[in-house]
């Protein structure tokens, strides 16, 4: 039986495998880390992940990058403390190409903002959401073992990872966004949109609001779409992710197994980072970025017969050789001020950005 599996699987596969990829990862809230290796794939067109088997999924924003699947050889557990084992630190990838990374400046930034803004205001769509790459220097002694473990101290109740897929790409991340997670038959999800600084009180603007509730009906209209029963919406409420402050609305719902591929493609990608209606913020994301987002906004997590955790990939940076490319990004609505947006995407890159200066703190 597990040999027909095997074969069945098989077909589904694109490419050559990647031998050698592993990923580690803690779960939000949680003292415990996770070591999954395996033999990474591209999954098929279409595929979101693979239903029936264990492993993990890192999966792009639309249009950019194939999904990648770990299928899982071996799953180590760490009930707490640094892992520090360099046989599992990954070998960086060059830069592609010449090396080049474009990088907007504030100024022109804020002329995107306002370019799409106009749009908004024309009707062509609801939200958009506008994200930027930052590229950043690495010291020679970087390590992207101990820079997981420090994610994992200053976030915990963020998704950690590092995530190694040799001569294809390496990603690190503190995410506080949640896809989906399942138990068994039971789905738990989540909006997640309005952006201030941590510490900020009183009411939420106007414009957050708007951004947050784009999110939250779209994520009950999916999920009554794909056939979920016993929704349940929470009320809008306060989430601090580090620097930040975010609305997060919470969902739950019964759902069954099979029905779990047809639901993240459902809800992937969410305005939260695309936007809304769906197309017309894809169209013109891919016309205003000067880049692909790749695995940027995608979504990853550990799957399995029994439980799935499934997560936005934000506030998180590419590994190359000496470098990584950081990534924020801001839902823009009529609403929207280009210097606040501006400011927004400073705030978030900060997750990364902290920790990286933290290394170099803890290196002195």
């Amino acid at each position: 039986m597990q040999n027909n599996k095997n074969t069945i699987a098989q077909s589904l596969y694109r490419g050559n495998p990647i031998p050698g990829s592993y990923v580690l990862y803690r779960l939000p809230g949680k003292s415990e880390k996770s070591l999954m290796s395996g033999t990474a794939f591209l999954l098929a067109d279409g595929l979101p992940l693979l239903q029936e088997r264990k492993g993990f999924v890192l999966a792009p924003f639309p249009g950019s990058s194939p999904v990648i699947w770990l299928d899982a050889i071996s799953i180590n557990s760490y009930p707490s403390g640094d892992l520090l084992d360099n046989s599992i630190t990954p070998v960086m990838p060059d830069l592609p190409g010449d090396g080049f990374v474009p990088e907007v400046s504030g100024e022109e930034y804020m002329n995107q903002v306002d370019s799409i803004k106009k749009l908004i205001l024309e009707g062509t769509a609801g939200k958009v959401v506008l994200s930027r790459q930052l590229p950043v220097e690495l010291d020679k002694e970087f390590n992207a073992v101990r820079f997981f473990n420090v994610l994992s101290d200053l976030y915990p109740e963020a998704f950690v990872y590092l995530a190694s897929f040799p001569g294809y790409a390496v990603w690190t991340g503190a995410t506080p966004e949640t896809l989906l997670r399942i138990r068994g038959t039971k789905l738990t999800t989540m909006a997640l949109a309005g952006t201030r600084k941590s510490g900020e009180t009183g009411e939420w603007g106007e414009k957050d609001v708007a951004e947050h509730n784009f999110v939250a009906d779209f994520i009950d209209m999916q999920l009554k779409s794909a056939g979920c029963q016993n929704i349940l919406k929470s009320e809008a409420h306060s989430l601090n992710a580090g620097m930040v402050m975010h609305l997060r609305t919470d969902f739950s719902a019964d759902c069954r197994r099979d029905q779990i591929s047809d639901i993240v493609q459902a809800l992937h990608p969410t305005p939260a980072v695309c936007g809304w209606p769906p197309e017309k913020a894809l169209e013109i994301i891919k016309r205003t970025e000067t880049y692909e987002r790749g695995y940027y906004a995608g979504y990853l997590g550990p799957a399995g017969e029994d439980t799935t955790d499934l997560f936005v990939n934000l506030r998180c940076m590419q590994l190359f050789k000496g470098k990584a490319i950081v990534y924020a990004g801001g839902g823009l609505t009529a609403g929207s001020d280009p210097q606040k947006e501006w400011d927004e995407t400073v705030l978030k890159s900060t997750t990364m950005l902290s920790a990286i200066e933290k290394m170099r703190n803890l290196a002195v």
